[in-house]
């Protein structure tokens, strides 16, 4: 999913689905091209999460949760567009 090419909640959902069903929680990186990775550290082994313009971690219950989807991706958008540090403490205590 891209921050920058027409974002949606259905694409930040498939993204989400796509996670690995074994962990309890997920890191979500936005890239400064507007990237949003789920578990980067998979994908990219030895990758660090400071890395990226902004980290996140979720649980596995926003998978099914559509109002903490919905928080998620307006974080999201927030963060690519914004002050990253200050969004994600206002997410993780709402999440």
């Amino acid at each position: 999913m891209n921050l920058f090419y027409n974002p949606s909640i259905s694409e930040l959902r498939q993204l989400v689905d796509s996670g690995h069903k074994s962990l309890d929680k997920h890191h979500v990186v936005v890239d400064f091209d507007g990237e949003v990775i789920i578990d980067p550290e998979m994908k990219y082994k030895g990758i660090s999460l400071n890395r990226f313009k902004f980290h996140t971690t979720i649980s596995e219950s926003v998978k099914n949760n559509t109002r903490g989807l919905k928080a998620l991706f307006e974080t999201l958008l927030e963060a690519y567009n914004g002050n990253g540090f200050e969004i994600q403490r206002r997410f993780n205590s709402a999440a």
